[in-house]
């Protein structure tokens, strides 16, 4: 039995690809949506179905909560599969897509709540005295002013990133302020959200998921 008769992905590239991909094997319907700027990407031309979402801008395209669930609504899909990045760690997007009566593929809104922002995981942890690396928050004046306090190298990351969008590496002080700009930047582009932090950086770590 299928667990749903037609999802849309909301996201682009390889991840949809893969999405698409996957949900063939397993008799499911898709519906991809793309930007106008991109043209016919790959992944809405192996979909069952395309729409075009928006021109350019990720906040009225990849970012755009209500347009995304009237696409979905009207293509008469049972569930949405955000991929990473973009709305993935969105627990308004959860809730949206509960609202419609739309499954969201991933966790609940609780949990997104507490994951999707990196600076409320990394206290929640700390509270259940986890082992953690290095890391400070607040505003760009305090971090300018405070990043002394750990041991360069750095890493500048977005609070509400994922899908390996809004890092920087920093090696130096000198560099830190435009770090924090273009992080930030990039972070509001992608995530909504220009809140950044910093934490130690480790290179070649071992990275472990759980």
């Amino acid at each position: 039995m299928k667990l749903f008769n037609k999802i849309l992905i909301a996201n682009r590239g390889e991840i949809a690809v893969r999405i698409i991909r996957s949900a063939r094997k397993l008799g499911i319907k898709t519906v991809a949506i793309y930007s106008a700027v991109e043209g016919e990407p790959m992944h809405s031309l192996l979909a069952d179905e395309c729409y075009c979402v928006g021109e350019q801008e990720l906040s009225e395209t990849y970012l755009n909560i209500k347009k995304i669930i009237e696409i979905a609504n009207s293509a008469d899909c049972d569930a949405i599969h955000p991929g990473y990045g973009f709305l993935a760690e969105n627990p308004l997007f959860v809730e949206a897509c509960v609202k419609n009566g739309i499954i969201f593929i991933g966790p609940d809104t609780k949990s997104i709540s507490l994951m999707g922002n990196k600076i409320k995981a990394r206290d929640f942890v700390k509270r259940l005295d986890v082992p953690m690396i290095e890391g400070i928050s607040g505003s760009p004046a305090y971090l300018l002013n405070n990043a002394s306090s750990i041991q360069f190298p750095l890493l500048v990351k977005a609070a509400a990133g994922g899908g390996g969008k809004g890092m920087r590496i920093v090696h130096k002080l000198a560099d830190l302020e435009n770090a924090l700009e273009n992080t930030s930047r990039e972070a509001k582009n992608y995530f909504g959200d220009p809140t950044v932090y910093i934490e130690k950086y480790i290179n070649q770590p071992r990275h472990i998921e759980f």
